[in-house]
């Protein structure tokens, strides 16, 4: 698939596909002519700060909200106009919608009713997310991570053509995401189907997504492999949300008066007195893991170090080398 900062072009049809959708409330835009193309089977993540067009665009892909311009196609089919128990998309929610009152297989049967081989395909769909034999399970008897695959299994069931997870695993607390991610990707790697996800949390789009789109002010910033977001990202917007970057001065590091270097904290090390450095004090540490974000003051700006844990404390002088810039931003 093609896309800025993503892989090289390729003859492929894309699977599913926007083109140009917008969206607009009022005088607010949400979705500003946002194009993208997926490939059958992939995973695509909408990673962005709130208020970005993340749910709107999935909104516009599951049919609840019509575009004001722009077209939606899977398989070279336009389905724009139609509703969406017509598209034969799975949607997930945030809050999984299932009912306490029904067993999970009626939970995972509840889209079924007027389809033929109810118990067999059940059976399917709870196979696929690892959870057979839970049929006459009670949802209130689940854990959360086990919750989440039956409204996975329920979802799946119909065979969507393609899968929208909205937050999937924000309902869960912090010390479950990390197993349930792990089974909700190979759940979805299982049945091979193609899959957009919206989250707020970079971890979640990079463990997911084999590709992630970020989004900003209702606008694609760009999108590529979590490798390539990170390393090469396209715009200082994407350099600052996707990990963590410093804004230096320009000429600080030699470059242009006006310019801004982007830099990441672990491309800065502290280091002897010398040509190049930059001096300062550290006024704060964070630990993370043997290693730390050391906060630094100095040359008029602050800025942020990672380096290992005991490589400096709270009121050192230091001196700093920037190892390599991500990206300029040049003066308007």
């Amino acid at each position: 698939m093609t896309g800025t900062g993503g892989g090289g072009p390729t003859t492929e049809r894309p699977f599913l596909q926007l083109e140009g959708l917008t969206k607009t409330y009022g005088a607010h835009r949400a979705v500003d002519g946002l194009s993208l193309k997926v490939s059958r089977g992939e995973i695509l993540a909408l990673l962005g700060p709130s208020g970005s067009g993340k749910t709107t665009t999935l909104r516009l892909l599951a049919g609840f909200e019509t575009p004001d311009r722009g077209r939606v196609t899977v398989d070279g089919e336009d389905v724009t106009s139609l509703p969406p128990a017509r598209r034969r998309f799975g949607m997930v929610f945030q809050h999984y919608a299932l009912f306490p009152h029904l067993d999970v297989g009626e939970n995972v049967a509840f889209g079924l009713a007027e389809r033929g081989g109810r118990t067999g395909r059940v059976a399917e769909a709870l196979a696929m997310v690892d959870l057979a034999g839970y049929e006459r399970r009670r949802v209130t008897e689940l854990s959360g991570g086990q919750q989440q695959r039956v409204a996975l299994a329920r979802s799946l069931a119909p065979e969507p053509r393609v899968l929208l997870l909205d937050e999937p695993l924000s309902n869960l607390d912090p010390a479950l995401r990390e197993r349930t991610r792990r089974e909700l990707r190979e759940a979805i790697a299982r049945v091979g189907i193609t899959t957009v996800l919206v989250t707020h949390e970079q971890e979640e789009a990079f463990d997911l997504g084999d590709r992630v789109a970020v989004l900003n002010g209702g606008r694609l910033e760009q999108v590529a492999t979590p490798d390539e977001l990170y390393d090469r990202p396209a715009s200082a917007f994407v350099a600052a949300f996707v990990g963590r970057a410093n804004e230096l001065p320009g000429p600080l590091l030699g470059g242009k008066a006006g310019a801004r270097a982007v830099v990441r904290p672990e491309a800065m090390r502290f280091t002897a007195p010398g040509p190049g450095s930059l001096a300062g004090r550290v006024v704060a540490r964070r630990f993370a893991s043997g290693y730390a974000f050391f906060t630094v003051e100095g040359e008029g700006v602050t800025f942020e170090v990672f380096a290992p844990h005991d490589a400096a404390r709270v009121g050192d002088a230091v001196h700093v080398t920037v190892d390599r810039v991500l990206l300029w931003k040049e003066p308007a």
